[in-house]
This record gives structure tokens, C-alpha cells and sequence, in this order.
């Protein structure tokens, strides 16, 4: 007697089982291009919400391939089910993400000083044309106050040089990378480096100064630094300015996303971080002496 073949498994379940298999695979692709920088920032996070995508349509196959199972008691459970857990470990990461950017302030770009922001020179002469703008706006100032009113500068009973040997040796414990380090706008001008004296003409470009006053502040110590992440490799650029004050150091802070409008509150946590840990370490004797 010949054998009835067994009916194939429900269309909604082959399509959930492959949707989340490409879906899992997109986003690790997504996320080794991101990470080692091996395509632009855009499009790398273009392809990682493509694969969230298509994990939300895999989970929504699942479920209707659950209900046609329960309701015309087809084939596919284990399909189905497969396509399911698979999709979950693909959005429930990126929904705890979604979660800690809506839950912290929308600003990527964070300053101690929001009347007159340390400038990211180096950030201005080396990003790229699609990333954020280097420019401090005014208009984002009282927001910033308003929501962050922790970030504040702080003032060290230290010589700026002391400071400044213990903030270079704090970033590279942090693993910033120190692309700058500018102790007189005269010797950045003779060597050429970022912020020297044509860079200035870019800083009042950039608050709207004028140029009026800036001949004092040429001379502050100033250090620029890029901090990446750890998952995604995107890059947040740093600038540290140190102002001597009748033998203290004025000590601000600025950190700014290069790409994007959410930044999951790191670059607030950056500066707010680095101040606190730079004034204890400015406190420790055994810090201070060295």
C-alpha cells in the first residue's frame, strides 16, 4: 500500500526560518564593516538596519506561521520556532539600544563651556564631508544647560603643565587616540600642525568671535584626541582646553559625535567621566608630585 507523503512545512515558516537566518547575517556583516571601518559610516549603518528590518518581518512570518499551525494543524513548528528565537537575538539587543537613545539627551555634541566651546581643530581639517559639522551651535547651548547642567569647567590649583602631563597619560589609560597636543600657538605655527595660526582664523569662524580677544587665548594648552567604541568603532572627536589663571589651570572640555543624531549619551558621558577622574588624580598627592 503506497504512503501518503508528508505535507511540506507552511509557506510562513520556511519564510521565517530564512528571513532570520539573512536577517542575523546582515547584521554581523553590518556590524564587522562598522567596526573595522571597511565601508562608510552611512552605509554600514544602512545595512544594519536593513537586517533589524528584515528580523522584525522573519518575527511577524513566525507568529503567523504559529497561528496557521495552531489553527489548520499544518507542518513548520520547528522552522517557525527557529525563525523566531533567531529573529529575537537580533532585535532584542537593538531595542535595548533604541531604548538608551530615546532615554538620554539628543546631544552629540557636549562642551563645558557653551559660550565659548574648546574647538576641534583637527576634527575640522579631517572629517569627512557627510559627517556632523565641527560647528558649536549657539542655538544648542541652553539646551544643554538645561539638560546636562553636571557638565560644568573646572578649576585646579595646578600649573597647566602638570595638568596637562596627567590628562595625556588619563587618555591614554582611556586608549584615546592623542592626535594633537598644543602647548603655544607659536610652535604650532612653525610646525605646521593643526591649530596653529591659520587654524585660529578657523576657531573665530567657528564662534563667531570676530576675532576680538583672541590674541590671549592663542596660548592656551589645548589637546585634541578620538575616542572609538568598542562594538561599533564609530569615532567621537575630543578637544581639551587649558587656560592658566594666576598660577591655576581653567580646565574645558568638549566631545562631539562625528556622524549621527543620537549618541546614546557617550559624549556626555566622556567629558563628565574624564573631568571627575582628571580633578581626583589632579587631588592625589602622589598624582600631583609626578
Amino acid at each position: 500500500m503506497l504512503r501518503r507523503s508528508a505535507p511540506p512545512p507552511t509557506g510562513w515558516a520556511r519564510a521565517a526560518q530564512t528571513g532570520a537566518v539573512f536577517a542575523f547575517e546582515v547584521v554581523l556583516i553590518a556590524l564587522v564593516l562598522l567596526r573595522f571601518h571597511l565601508a562608510p559610516f552611512k552605509a554600514g549603518f544602512a545595512a544594519l538596519c536593513a537586517g533589524f528590518i528584515a528580523a522584525g518581518v522573519a518575527l511577524l512570518c513566525a507568529l503567523i506561521a504559529f497561528q496557521v499551525i495552531w489553527r489548520k494543524g499544518e507542518r513548520g513548528f520547528g522552522r517557525a520556532f527557529s525563525g523566531f528565537v533567531l529573529a529575537l537575538l537580533v532585535l532584542v539587543p537593538a531595542a535595548a539600544v533604541a531604548w538608551l537613545a530615546l532615554s538620554v539627551p539628543a546631544i552629540v555634541d557636549v562642551s563645558t563651556d557653551t559660550a565659548d566651546p574648546p574647538v576641534l581643530a583637527y576634527a575640522a581639517h579631517t572629517r569627512p564631508p557627510d559627517a556632523n559639522s565641527t560647528l558649536y551651535p549657539a542655538g544648542r547651548a541652553f539646551y544643554q544647560r538645561q539638560a546636562l547642567p553636571q557638565i560644568q569647567s573646572i578649576l585646579l590649583d595646578m600649573p597647566p603643565d602638570d595638568i596637562r602631563k596627567l590628562a595625556l597619560r588619563l587618555m591614554r589609560d582611556r586608549r584615546w587616540q592623542v592626535v594633537s597636543d598644543l602647548r603655544f600657538g607659536e610652535m604650532a605655527a612653525r610646525l605646521r600642525l593643526p591649530g596653529s595660526v591659520p587654524g585660529e582664523e578657523s576657531d573665530q569662524a567657528e564662534t563667531g568671535d570676530g576675532g576680538e580677544g583672541r590674541a590671549g587665548k592663542r596660548f592656551d594648552d589645548r589637546i585634541e584626541a578620538v575616542a572609538s567604541s568598542t562594538l561599533l568603532g564609530t569615532s567621537d572627536d575630543i578637544a581639551l582646553r587649558l587656560r592658566g589663571e594666576d598660577g591655576k589651570t581653567r580646565i574645558d572640555m568638549r566631545s562631539s559625535a562625528r556622524y549621527g543624531a543620537y549618541d546614546f549619551g557617550a559624549n556626555a558621558n566622556h567629558v563628565q567621566s574624564f573631568m571627575a577622574e582628571l580633578r581626583d588624580r589632579a587631588l592625589a598627592p602622589d598624582q600631583a608630585s609626578q
